[in-house]
């Protein structure tokens, strides 16, 4: 199995094995050496290049387990925060040359 997509309502998986709606499943995800115990119940199946993608939603997780998972998704939204204001920065820099680069040649290359 491989998690797809996780949100703290549940999460799409893929797996090589049958699974059928309405099923429910026990379940670890591993993050950074954190085990965090699950429960979830298949919403729907979809068949994806002989993959089974499937969409869970969480169901009767503890709270300990529940708060292990909200830090593990912050931790990753923190993450792509800095990937957005690392692009932006980057892009800024970029359009700032380009800026420069047009200056310079307009005023010192007629």
């Amino acid at each position: 199995m491989r998690t797809i997509n996780i949100s703290l309502g549940g999460l799409k998986l893929q797996a090589n094995f049958d699974l059928w709606v309405g099923e429910s499943m026990d379940f670890a995800i591993f993050t950074n050496g954190t085990r965090i115990q699950c429960k979830g119940r298949v919403l729907a199946i979809e068949d994806y290049k002989n993959k089974v993608h499937a969409r869970l939603r969480f169901a009767h997780t503890s709270d300990l387990d529940f708060r292990k998972l909200s830090e593990y998704m912050d931790t990753l939204s923190r993450g792509k925060a800095m990937l957005v204001q690392k692009g932006i920065i980057g892009g800024l820099c970029i359009l700032s040359a380009y800026i420069a680069y047009l200056i310079i040649r307009t005023y010192f290359f007629r």
